[in-house]
């Protein structure tokens, strides 16, 4: 058995608000009422984009963090290390990690302001970093080849820490393309803003005239 309801108000007046309609649909098995009832709400776009930009900042300031701590801890290593080849390295080290600690800085900055030429640059310096690690383990597996149990170690941890990065590096993707995409809607918003300021003062003026 199914029961419909339809309701109607409003007035006759010209300034009233509209008139205002419900409908309601309730179904009903035998004596007992069987409805069943979901609710299924989405977060918005820009409660979504919040949350990428507080991602952005986690992840720069832990960045910039666990970079700095790296740089602290490879400038005592040099200060106690005499062999050429390791001090070298140090150096290597030191600088990388120099370079992501700027590269985290600009990240956080990313978050902060929302924008994608900063969050460019925190890519590109951390790809250059991931990928002159890369080149340093190369060299020392088939150029130097030196200690090969230790190479193969390190080998292994530069495959997790790409993964790990790879990893990382999709929500700041999508963050990128959230800003574009916010950027031009109100690019368009305000495109139209304008054009309709512009028809307004343009049938003004051919009403004064």
């Amino acid at each position: 058995m199914a029961t419909y309801a339809y309701s109607y108000r409003g007035g006759g007046a010209v300034d009233e608000k509209p008139p205002v309609y419900s409908y309601q649909y309730n179904e009903y098995e035998g004596q007992e009422d069987d409805r069943i009832e979901f609710k299924l709400k989405c977060p918005t776009i820009k409660s979504f984009r919040w949350c990428l930009k507080l991602y952005t900042l986690v992840l720069g300031g832990l960045g910039t963090f666990l970079s700095f701590i790296w740089v602290c801890f490879h400038l005592y290593v040099l200060s106690q290390t005499e062999i050429h080849d390791l001090r070298m390295m140090r150096y290597l080290d030191i600088g990388l990690g120099l370079l992501m600690f700027s590269s985290t800085i600009s990240l956080i900055y990313a978050g902060y302001a929302e924008s994608k030429t900063w969050l460019v640059v925190y890519t590109s310096g951390s790809l250059s970093v991931l990928t002159l690690y890369w080149c340093w383990c190369g060299y020392n597996k088939y150029v130097s080849r030196e200690n090969p149990e230790y190479n193969h170690q390190i080998e292994e941890v530069y495959i997790i820490l790409t993964i790990l990065y790879c990893l990382m590096l999709i929500p700041l993707i999508i963050f990128y393309r959230a800003i574009d995409s916010h950027q031009r809607s109100s690019r368009c918003n305000n495109c139209h803003t304008t054009s309709n300021q512009h028809s307004a003062y343009r049938s003004k003026t051919s009403e004064d005239d």
